[in-house]
């Protein structure tokens, strides 16, 4: 099965679900930074590389971006090369003719994922157009004590939003004609620590409060130190002096990691927008799951699951085919949800993973089918 990241989603939505109405939103948002198994990513290809997972009845092609966990079975050509980004941040070459397991430390892992598949909560209205749906912050850490604030447009077209954030310490609202608006440095100061919302409500009266979800749409300002110990790990990243997609992709993945999506979606997007590698794409889908962008997930994850395709990778497929099935499952889509989950099924049945078909199996059980 593959670990990382798809199938994670699902038991980390259930939990934050069944707290997100708690009201501490550091707590349920923290959830998402603890435990999970180190992932080691492959940021340089050239040639043909392939990886066989324990159980799996194949070797499968190995493309950039893919997450490696202990255990895989790496294949590289006579005329193939490779370099890995293990999960303690340092750099392990896979050279020509290598055969052999992961060749990467069990130590001190700082790229981590969860491994678990759950039901995504569904939303309590269908929004769309019909309500301005806040896009970011929601549901993340910041770094920037005066975050950008995106939604939807109106469908009304031409219309002033009235714009509120508030929490235990601060109750401020403009309005704006945009669909977006930074913080602005004469409001109220933002705590450290603290869970803030934010509620953005069109010239109708219709409100982003009106997705009615389980999630936690709250946000929280790191502090000065957890932002001096993420800017560390990113200069390690930078340190290791990989090629631009290769340093964004894991400066991504410590974003992921620190609980820090909002920053992740936008390094993501960026790369997304230069360069459409199924891994890229697949990923960015994965947050906007995570933070219940479930109409926004769903044609990055059919794009992943139809460029894994197109690759001949099998389990990528069906754990892109899985996440899409989160997302319609979110998107109150169960019938396609259910579709996409039992070609996730199959595939990792074909493929002779087990504990992949497994999960997907429960999952349609949760839903109804077999």
């Amino acid at each position: 099965m593959r670990r990382a990241p798809l199938l994670v989603l699902l038991s980390m939505l259930l939990a934050l679900g069944q707290c997100g109405r708690s009201g501490n939103t550091t707590d349920t948002l923290s959830s998402s930074t603890e435990g999970g198994l180190g992932q080691n990513l492959l940021v340089k290809v050239s040639g043909e590389l392939a990886y066989k997972h324990p159980g799996w009845n194949d070797y499968l092609p190995l493309t950039f971006g893919i997450a490696l966990v202990r255990g895989d079975l790496l294949e590289v050509a006579p005329d193939g090369e490779g370099l890995l980004v293990c999960a303690d941040l340092s750099l392990a070459p896979l050279e020509a003719g290598y055969l052999g397991g992961l060749p990467c430390p069990e130590r001190n892992p700082v790229l981590t994922r969860g491994d678990s598949l759950v039901i995504a909560p569904q939303r309590g209205v269908a929004t769309g157009d019909s309500i301005p749906l806040l896009l970011q912050p929601r549901h993340t850490f910041v770094r920037e004590a005066h975050p950008l604030i995106r939604w939807t447009p109106s469908d009304t077209g031409d219309t002033l939003y009235t714009v509120r954030v508030w929490g235990s310490d601060v109750d401020w609202q403009t309005q704006t004609a945009a669909a977006e608006i930074r913080y602005p440095e004469e409001a109220p100061p933002l705590t450290t620590g603290i869970g803030y919302r934010i509620t953005i409500t069109d010239g109708s009266g219709r409100s982003s409060d009106q997705e009615a979800t389980a999630l936690d749409l709250g946000f929280v300002l790191l502090t000065a130190d957890q932002i001096t110990a993420v800017d560390r790990l990113l200069q390690q990243v930078r340190a290791l002096n990989l090629d631009d997609e290769g340093t964004r992709l894991v400066e991504a993945e410590i974003l992921v990691s620190q609980g820090l999506r909002a920053d992740a979606i936008t390094t993501l997007a960026e790369l997304v927008a230069r360069d459409g590698a199924p891994t890229i794409v697949q990923r960015l889908g994965e947050q906007y799951v995570e933070i219940g962008l479930y109409t926004q997930a769903r044609p990055a994850l059919q794009a992943a699951a139809a460029g894994f395709r197109s690759l001949g990778n099998r389990a990528e497929e069906a754990a892109a085919l899985a996440g899409l099935g989160l997302a319609q499952r979110g998107d109150n889509d169960e019938a396609s949800a259910r579709a996409s989950l039992e070609q996730a099924r199959d595939l990792y049945q074909d493929l002779g993973d087990v504990d992949g078909a497994r999960r997907v199996v429960q999952v349609l059980q949760d839903l109804g089918g077999k």
